[in-house]
Formats: structure tokens, sequence, C-alpha cells
């Protein structure tokens, strides 16, 4: 037993810590991750101008890519500025405090 080990509380009594071993097993097998399920588009189809059946994500990509279409996710990006020069600038003030 080594000198120094570390306690938890589990049902109501001091037992000593230890990894959990289904975490830390090497055992682990493929992660496989299933197709989306058939949904029917929002937009149109610029080639049949009806609204498809997409019935996987290969189907799903390919649909965007034909139409020009760009799917927007959750990650947000900052509003891009305009950036103006210096005369431009400068325009703008006058304009504004002309009035």
């Amino acid at each position: 037993m080594p000198i120094r080990a570390t306690y938890v509380m589990r049902n109501g009594r001091l037992v000593r810590k230890r990894k959990n071993p289904s975490l830390s097993s090497g055992a682990a097998g493929p992660q496989i991750m299933s197709d989306i399920a058939p949904y029917r588009t929002a937009a149109t189809d610029v080639a049949t101008g009806k609204r498809a059946v997409i019935g996987g994500r290969r189907q799903h990509r390919e649909f965007l890519r034909r139409n020009g279409y760009v799917e927007l996710g959750n990650d947000y990006e900052p509003p891009q500025r305009d950036e103006l020069s210096r005369t431009d600038r400068v325009a703008d003030i006058r304009r504004v405090l002309d009035g």
C-alpha cells in the first residue's frame, strides 16, 4: 500500500480513489456516426424548381454545391467594418456637421 493515497466518500464510506477502468481502457472500438435522416430542403433546387428530399450527407453537400448555397453554422463572426480612407472620413464628418 502506498504511503500517500487519495480517498473519496462513496455511499457514505471513505474508500481509496482509483481511476475508472472503463475510461482508461485502450480496447475502445471504432466510433461510427450515423447518416442524417431524410429531410425536405427549405430552398428550391435550381435544376427542378422544387424542394428536394435529401437522404444523406453526400446529397446535402451536392445540393448546396449545385445551387450555390452556403451552410451557416453557429460560429460567431464579428461584423466587418468598412475601412474608410482619411478623405472619406473627413467628408462624412463634414456632412454630419453641416446637417
